[in-house]
Order: structure tokens, then sequence, then C-alpha cells
């Protein structure tokens, strides 16, 4: 079949979404004809038809973007282009752009729809986004989305749960048994945006008792960057704070050399956090939010690590110090999250599903 997957951006931009896009694009172009359509993640007038690792990519012209959407005219065209050449039209949401095509796409297209999240700030867009995305689903042959909390959660999933698969995010996992170090800081780790609960973290790290240090790597919120390196001037407490997005072998060698990983994220935006899944594979508990979507689905409550309420300070610090003074529980933890991983959450076992549902079109 020729496949069409369709997504905002994709590989090199970084992002979840684009880390699952690319997951696909890569498993199904073994079996499949695979052509991805996407948009310059910033302003550019030239579209870009490239080959990127096998698979076929048209980065379309971009005059950039209005509350998180892309901007492009271009999509339309190209999408149009190949609209009867292609079999199966692989959309992956929130997209607006693409979420507008849904008026114009014949049901009788195999459609499938890969539910990310729902759109949670953009408030304004919201409703209106809404509208195309229910028609989209509407005319989907299936629909997927990374965890049951989700599909509870969306207000468009649960018109369609009748064509709802879950269908998880994945990493690829060694599955020899490994001892990995039990390391002598708290992690956090990744983009600095408004919904990841920084500011949360750092109000609850300064009431702890743990003489750990916190290190926190990461780019992105200007605010938040200052709120770090403010905080790091007026305490004695340890905080350590590498201001960039690290490669992909430094990312390792920090989960690998962590005690645990704090995922403290305080709104709905955060729909997975992939980032839990590559701590707990290296052994490492994890304290998360109890957010209605698949976040405290990744890693369980008192099995694999700890979940605390979002935004609750109290909680936070006491699950930070109990993880700090507890090294039996961190091991047994980190055993218990390898082995979740391993069950729920390896890579070849969720493109060996993805593959089926393709099949089964």
């Amino acid at each position: 079949m020729k496949v069409l997957q369709v997504n905002k951006y994709f590989f090199p931009d970084i992002g979840g979404v684009e880390t699952v896009v690319n997951q696909y694009a890569q498993a199904l172009n073994d079996y499949h004809t695979v052509k991805v359509l996407c948009v310059h993640k910033d302003f550019c007038l030239n579209t870009v038809e490239e080959n990127i690792n096998g698979i076929e990519v048209i980065r379309c012209s971009s005059f950039g973007t209005f509350m998180s959407m892309p901007i492009s005219f271009s999509f339309f065209y190209y999408f149009f282009k190949y609209y009867r050449e292609f079999d199966v039209f692989h959309f992956h949401e929130p997209f607006p752009l693409a979420s507008i095509l849904s008026l114009f796409l014949n049901e009788k297209k195999k459609i499938i729809v890969t539910w990310h999240s729902d759109i949670i700030k953009q408030k304004s867009l919201k409703r209106f986004v809404e509208y195309f995305q229910s028609f989209l689903c509407k005319k989907a042959s299936i629909i997927t989305t990374t965890s049951p909390n989700l599909l509870g959660f969306s207000a468009v999933l649960k018109k369609y749960s009748n064509k709802v698969c879950i269908l998880p995010l994945g990493i690829d996992f060694d599955f020899e048994n490994k001892e990995y170090p039990l390391g002598e800081y708290i992690l956090c780790l990744g983009r600095l945006s408004y919904y990841k609960g920084i500011d949360i973290l750092l109000e609850a790290f300064l009431k702890t008792e743990t003489d750990k240090e916190l290190l926190i790597i990461g780019d992105g919120d200007k605010s938040i960057v200052e709120l770090i390196l403010a905080t790091q001037r007026s305490t004695s407490k340890k905080i350590k704070f590498i201001n960039r997005f690290v490669n992909e072998n430094e990312k390792q060698s920090f989960l690998q050399n962590s005690l645990f990983f704090v995922f403290p994220s305080i709104a709905a935006s955060e729909a997975f956090g992939i980032i839990q899944l590559e701590a707990m594979s290296y052994g490492k508990p994890i304290i998360n939010t109890n957010l209605p979507t698949g976040v405290p689905y990744v890693s369980l409550d008192n099995v694999t690590g700890i979940t605390v309420e979002p935004s609750n300070i109290l909680e936070l610090t006491e699950a930070i110090d109990k993880l700090s003074f507890d090294k039996e529980l961190v091991i047994q933890m980190g055993i218990n999250a390898r082995e979740r991983v391993a069950t729920h959450f390896s890579n070849s076992q969720i493109m060996a599903e993805l593959l089926d549902i393709y099949d089964n079109l």
C-alpha cells in the first residue's frame, strides 16, 4: 500500500509526536511505500522534497506559526496533489491544517487517525478545531491513541470509542538483565514549557530534607530559565542546571547515572511523557503527576514510582524525600520499571501492533 503520513513537523525537528511519526514511518517503510507530508517549522518560502533515512519527506513552505499552528498554503496543494495516488492517509492530531482537510476526504479512503493529545492551552482555537477533528474521526477507519486515560479524557475521542484502539508509545529496549548504578542526583530533563511544572518542582525541592543534588536539563521558555537561575542563586540547596538540549548519548548517560527521575507536569498538554519510559528502561523510579492523560499510565503509583497530584508541593516534597532516603524502595521500583517497559512499551512490540492495524485495513 502507499501510505501518506501527515503531521505538522518531521525529523530532524525535535518533539514527542515527531519521534513517533518517524518510528511509524520507519516501521511501515519495510512493508509499504511511505511518504511524509509536513511543514517547515520556521518561516520558509520553499517547499523541499527530501529523503531522510529512506523516507520520502515533503516539507511544505511556511509563513511561521500562529497559536502554535503552522501556516502553510502549499500544504493543501501538495496534499491534493497526492490524494489520488495514495491508499492510506495517516493523520496525527492535533494538527489544525490537516483537520480541516476532513471536509474533503472521501469516506471510501482508508484513514487512520493517531490522537496524541487534545488542544489545551489555545482555548479560543479549541472549539473551532474540534469540529473538524470530530469530522475527521467520523471518517476514519480506525483511531489509535496512546493510553486508555486519554480516551477517557478526550471529549472528541469518547464519541468514537467504538473505533479507538490503544497503541502506546514505545522505545527500543535492551532485554538483557542489567544492573544500573544508583546515582547520586535527582534528574529532571526535557523541554522547559509552561506545563512542565518546573516552578512546582523548585518550590518542593527547597522544602525537602534530602542532601541529593537536583539536576535540571533542558531549554525553552525564558521565564523558566530565569526562575531556575534565580533559585540557584538564592539557596544553599544543591541545584545544577544545564541550559541546553543534550544529544542522545548525553541523555542516556544522565539517565543511567541518576537516582530517580522527576516528571512534575501540571497540565493535560502533557499527554504521555516518553522520557518516563527512557528513564524506566534504566531501572529508575519515576515521580510523576496524576494528570487525566497517559502520564500516570506510563509509570504506576507505588509500583514503578510515586504519583502525586499536579501542583501539589507538599506531596512532591514528600515523594522526593521518600525516594532519596529509601535505597531498597528505589531498587525495587527500578526493577518493576524495567519489567513494565519490557512487557508494555517495547518498540518492537508496538510496531508489530501498528503493522497488524495496517494489515487489518
